[in-house]
């Protein structure tokens, strides 16, 4: 399955991970921080999400896995703002996103980013779009953004339980 950032036309409520207001985004009980366990990188995501996202940074991290490091400060969270130049929610503010070490995968014109593809390939095995992957004029080399249903997730975080675990090989 290779799920891009062009496949979506629809919200993250469209999918149904239920409202936001967007002044506030996702309510504080509906979220959960997961924390890198080599790293110790913080993260808050949507609960639903939590053991996918979790198991996916513990295997971004491990050596075995994709060997590389998230940096504490430096990776996405909940971000309860809408986009500025428009109405339209901002992807954050769903909560079902991540960022990736920003400040050295960043938004840009140019191909200036360290994450590994193979790490990318298997957030994408997960459900995840990569922002690399965009064919626009600018890529969001940090981004990766859950494209599933809350129903997803939970198929997919036993999935990656079982996948992603230490001394198992990955596509």
């Amino acid at each position: 399955m290779f799920i891009d950032l062009d496949d979506y036309a629809h919200t993250a409520g469209d999918r149904g991970w239920g409202t936001t207001d967007e002044s506030r985004g996702v309510s504080e009980p509906d979220l959960a921080t997961v924390v890198a366990s080599r790293s110790g990188t913080r993260i808050a995501v949507r609960t639903a999400l939590a053991t996918l996202i979790c198991a996916l940074i513990d295997w971004t991290e491990r050596e075995g896995g994709g060997n590389y490091l998230l940096r504490p400060g430096d990776c996405g969270r909940c971000d309860r703002h809408p986009i500025a130049v428009s109405d339209t929610t901002f992807n954050h503010s769903w909560a079902v996103d991540v960022d990736i070490n920003r400040h050295d995968n960043p938004f840009t014109m140019g191909n200036r980013h360290d994450l590994p593809t193979h790490v990318a390939r298997v957030w994408n095995q997960y459900g995840f779009a990569w922002g690399g992957d965009y064919q626009g004029p600018k890529r969001d080399w940090m981004h990766f953004e859950f494209m599933g249903t809350p129903a997803d997730a939970v198929e997919l975080a036993d999935a990656a339980m079982r996948e992603l675990a230490p001394g198992r090989k990955t596509a």
